[in-house]
């Protein structure tokens, strides 16, 4: 058939035009919508030919060939795979037949914000008219010797004519390159170097080999072999661009240790071994590979808000984007590693990702193998889970007020410390250790376990022999607050002002001595009551310290001391809380009180109102007045 000129469809000279004029930033991908495009003939070479043995192929090595040309401007990528008859060249490139063209028009604004999500809309092809200002495209179809030559500058027509091509079935693209002023920073795609590391960024992991002839200058030597003076020839080499060494679409139990340690750093940028890798695949509904690894260290910003995390995402071998956060968790921003999908849309966007099903089993399916491999680890492995707990631990923990659906998994996987263990304890070892006579779990958090280790909030509970999980964790104050029921036990803050740690015989006996006590000491509560009114909600004696004059408990519903302190650290607003000032009546510092006089007795007040305030970790306002008055106390005694 001769050659023709036909127009573009009406919706694909918009595209053109979008791509054309509209479209300044990151212009690389170009690249990788062409590749890819190249990699999917392949496949589908490989596929089809499966069914037509009578085809004739091509002997040579199945790959895709980048072949710059600086001198003429211009860069070709070739494929030897299915190739295009005439129909099909029509059809995919000179109108658009399937429903993206629609999306991508609606899109435009977005698109242009953001050049990246072209290929989703299934329309990668043209991304090369934001380089070039003219395309060659050379195709022939497998089983055929009818090839067709493609001709446009994207200025609203094609030419199209029947040439065979020379090599037989494939595809080649010859990009005429515009050229670009200086001010827009566009980088030259006949440079070696550049189109090296845009392969390395986008493309490493293609199955196929991504070839190109480079240019290498090596020092001219005489007969002799000697190297003469500032003498040097050019050498071509035929290199290989992409690794092609997509670990995690191999066997695991093919893969040695070293290997995933060095894949681990090359993709992370991390010198340190990881501390544990993930590598599973997933068939049926969902097909995806994942690998995925436990950093041995935190990321120097892993706790400030600039810290990126998410796992990188790619598609069919092509990579698609770092740090997809959508595929896990927020609680699992540690782990690092990569998601290989073969059922997503090449080229999905962020915003696609947080809507799309498929991304949502994923995520699940991601997060359920994750817990099931930590929960082997803490059986299995004790030591090992123990030190990502240290780490790791914290974070981890978010979890528990933040994933319903895996609230229970992640309360059995965590660690503690406590009163009685030097070292972890689960929260189903804490049962087993429980006397018949504890009925709930005791807990209390702080800043250091060393403060917590010597409150005197844990006095009593210790003298019944009971064990108190020690919780230093900033989350923890969220964590407690939803942790479940465990084997029908209560969790219950020993800060709490509701404890009941005693038998029936023994509340009675504290109750009937309490009774003798507040009458006893009526007149001091009731002056502390007064003096202390602003700050404190109630005074009253208690029963449950031993060492400490004083301390502050608070109701089920209140707010602890050191959640306030939290919230306020974050610049939230916390209402002015008043909590009960427990009194020790057995305590001497009590009963000296009771022979002073009442004017003294008021900065006895204040200063054990302050010692309450250090015993619960809760900073005093005003600690030079506190100074002053335990000088005057001092000095007076």
């Amino acid at each position: 058939m001769a050659k023709e000129t036909l127009s573009f469809q009406a919706e694909v000279q918009q595209i053109l035009d979008l791509m054309i004029h509209s479209l300044y930033s990151h212009k690389e991908i170009f690249l990788r919508e062409l590749i890819s495009n190249g990699s999917d003939a392949l496949d589908k070479l490989r596929f089809e030919a499966k069914t037509n043995s009578q085809w004739k192929l091509s002997d040579e090595e199945s790959s895709i060939r980048l072949t710059p040309n600086s001198d003429k401007k211009t860069l070709t990528i070739e494929d030897n795979g299915i190739g295009m008859n005439r129909e099909e060249v029509q059809k995919n490139i000179g109108t658009i037949a399937h429903s993206g063209t629609k999306a991508f028009l609606e899109n435009a604004q977005k698109i242009k914000e953001n050049p990246e999500l072209i290929g989703q809309f299934g329309v990668g092809f043209y991304s090369a008219f934001m380089v070039a200002d003219k395309i060659t495209l050379h195709t022939q179809r497998a089983g055929s010797s009818e090839g067709v030559l493609w001709e446009s500058t994207g200025n609203g027509e094609y030419t199209i004519s029947d040439v065979p091509r020379a090599g037989g079935h494939g595809t080649t693209i010859t990009l005429h390159l515009k050229e670009f002023a200086a001010e827009e920073e566009v980088q030259d795609f006949t440079q070696e170097w550049v189109l090296k590391g845009l392969v390395k960024k986008y493309s490493d992991f293609i199955e196929y080999p991504i070839r190109m002839q480079v240019t290498r200058q090596e020092p001219v030597r005489d007969e002799e072999g000697k190297v003469k003076d500032n003498e040097y020839q050019d050498v071509i080499d035929d290199q290989i661009l992409n690794s092609r060494k997509a670990l995690w679409l191999q066997n695991p139990k093919e893969i040695k240790e070293d290997e995933y340690n060095q894949f681990y750093k090359d993709i992370c940028h991390d010198w340190t071994d990881p501390l544990k890798t993930i590598h599973f695949r997933a068939e049926g509904m969902q097909e995806f590979s994942a690998l995925m690894f436990i950093p041995s260290q935190k990321p120097f910003d892993f706790n400030s808000q600039e810290h990126k995390w998410g796992l990188s995402l790619y598609v069919k071998r092509v990579f698609i984007m770092d740090n997809a956060e959508e595929l896990l968790p927020t609680y699992f921003r540690f782990i690092k590693g990569i998601v290989d999908s073969s059922d997503l849309s090449l080229n999905v966007s962020r915003e696609i990702l947080q809507q799309d099903r498929q991304v949502s089993a994923i995520r699940k399916a991601l997060t359920s193998k994750i817990l099931s491999y930590l929960k082997d680890e803490l059986k299995d492995n004790r030591e090992a889970y123990e030190k990502f707990w240290k780490t790791f631990g914290a974070t981890l923990k978010e979890g528990i007020p933040g994933d319903h659906s895996n609230k229970e998994k992640i309360e059995k996987l965590c660690l503690f410390r406590s009163t009685k263990q030097d070292g972890f304890t689960t929260i189903e070892e804490y049962i087993s250790r429980m006397p018949e006579t504890q009925k709930e779990i005791y807990f209390l958090t702080g800043d250091h376990i060393d403060q917590l280790k010597n409150s005197p909030y844990i006095e009593a509970i210790e003298e019944k022999g009971y064990e108190v999980i020690l919780l230093t964790d900033a989350v923890d104050e969220w964590v407690m607050g939803v942790f479940s029921d465990q084997d029908g036990k209560k969790l219950k803050s020993v800060t709490a002002n509701d404890l009941e740690l005693d038998s029936e015989e023994e509340k009675k006996a504290k109750e009937d001595k309490l009774k003798e006590d507040e009458k006893k000491y009526e007149k001091l509560t009731s002056m502390m009551q007064k003096a202390l009114e602003t700050n404190v909600s109630t005074v009253k004696l208690s029963s449950r310290l031993k060492s400490a004059p004083v301390c502050f408990v608070a109701g089920e519903q209140e707010m602890s001391a050191r959640m306030e302190r939290m919230m306020e650290a974050m610049g939230q607003k916390v209402p002015v809380s008043k909590r009960t000032l427990e009194i020790n009546p057995d305590h001497p510092v009590i009963e000296k009180m009771m022979q002073i006089p009442e004017s003294e007795q008021e900065t006895w007040a204040e200063i054990l109102y302050n010692q309450a305030l250090l015993n619960e970790g809760s900073p005093i306002k005003d600690p030079v007045r506190f100074s002053q008055k335990l000088t005057q106390l001092m000095s007076k005694n």
